[in-house]
C-alpha cells in the first residue's frame, strides 16, 4: 500500500510538470504525456481497489469519495489531453488526484457510510460519482471559458496565444461534457429513487433536493443553448453555479456525517 502510495503521488506530480511544461511552452503532446499520467492512474486504480478490499468494500466515506472522483477526473483529462483545445487546469487535476490519495490511505478503511451488500446502492453510488466527475471537468470547461473570454475582452490574448485554446473549441468541449454529465446525474437521480427506500428521508433530502435543484440549472444551460441558441457567460456562470450546489449536496453532507459528527 505505501509503495503504490508513493508512486501514485510520484507519478501524479510529475504529470502535472510536465503538461503545465508542455502547455506553457505550446509543443505538441509526447508520448511522455500520455504514459506516465496513465501510469499514474493506473497505480491509483491499484491503491483505491486495496484500500477498499482491506474493508471487504463495505465502507465509503468522503475520503474514498474523492478519490474516486479524482480517479475518473484525472482519466477523462487524459483523454481529453490528446486532443485540441486541452484543458489549462488539467495539472490542477493531477494535483488533486495526487492528494486524495493520501487523504484517502491516511483515513480507516471501516470508516463512513456501509454499504453491505445492497447492490442497488452501489449501482447509484457509482452512476452519482461518475456524474459528478464529468459535471465537475465540465466546470473546469466553464472557468477555462470565462478566463479566456476575459483575455480576449482586456486585450491580452498575444501574450497568450502559445498556448491558449481555441475559444469556440473550449466551448464545443464545455457544452458536450455538460450535456452527457448532466444526462448520466438524471440517471443517477431516477436510480436513488429506484433503489433507495426514501429519498426525502431524513439525512437524505437535503441532498435529493440540491442534487434536484442542480440538475434543473444544467437542463436549463443545456437548453436554452441547444433550442435558444443561447451562449455566453450567464450560461457558463449559471452552470458553475449548478455545480458548487451538486458539490455542496454530495461532498456537503458526506463532510458533516463523516467528519463533524464523528468528532
Amino acid at each position: 500500500m505505501t509503495i503504490l502510495l508513493l508512486l501514485s503521488v510520484a507519478l501524479y506530480v510529475l504529470s502535472a510538470i510536465l503538461l503545465w511544461r508542455n502547455l506553457v511552452r505550446a509543443k505538441p503532446a509526447s508520448w511522455t504525456l500520455l504514459v506516465v499520467p496513465l501510469l499514474a492512474i493506473l497505480s491509483h486504480l491499484a491503491l483505491l481497489w486495496g484500500y477498499l478490499e482491506t474493508d471487504h468494500f463495505d465502507h465509503l466515506n468522503i475520503t474514498t469519495s474523492l478519490s474516486t472522483v479524482a480517479l475518473l477526473l484525472a482519466s477523462l483529462t487524459l483523454i481529453r489531453n490528446r486532443r485540441a483545445g486541452g484543458l489549462l487546469l488539467s495539472p490542477i487535476i493531477y494535483v488533486f488526484a495526487a492528494v486524495s490519495v493520501i487523504l484517502m490511505v491516511v483515513s480507516p478503511a471501516n470508516w463512513g457510510a456501509q454499504l453491505s451488500e445492497a447492490n442497488g446502492l452501489v449501482v447509484h453510488i457509482l452512476l452519482s460519482l461518475l456524474a459528478y466527475a464529468v459535471l465537475m471537468l465540465a466546470t473546469l470547461y466553464a472557468i477555462q471559458l470565462l478566463y479566456l473570454n476575459y483575455v480576449l475582452k482586456h486585450h491580452r490574448s498575444q501574450a497568450l496565444t502559445g498556448y491558449l485554446p481555441p475559444l469556440m473549441t473550449v466551448e464545443r468541449y464545455f457544452f458536450r461534457l455538460l450535456s452527457a454529465g448532466t444526462v448520466l446525474l438524471a440517471i443517477a437521480i431516477i436510480s436513488g429513487f429506484i433503489f433507495l427506500n426514501d429519498m426525502f428521508a431524513q439525512g437524505q433530502a437535503h441532498k435529493t433536493v440540491l442534487s434536484l435543484v442542480a440538475f434543473v440549472l444544467y437542463a436549463v444551460v443545456i437548453f436554452l443553448h441547444q433550442v435558444k441558441q443561447a451562449r455566453g457567460k450567464t450560461l457558463v456562470t449559471t452552470s458553475v453555479i449548478a455545480s458548487v450546489i451538486l458539490s455542496l449536496a454530495y461532498f456537503g453532507s458526506r463532510f458533516v456525517k463523516d467528519i463533524i459528527l464523528s468528532l
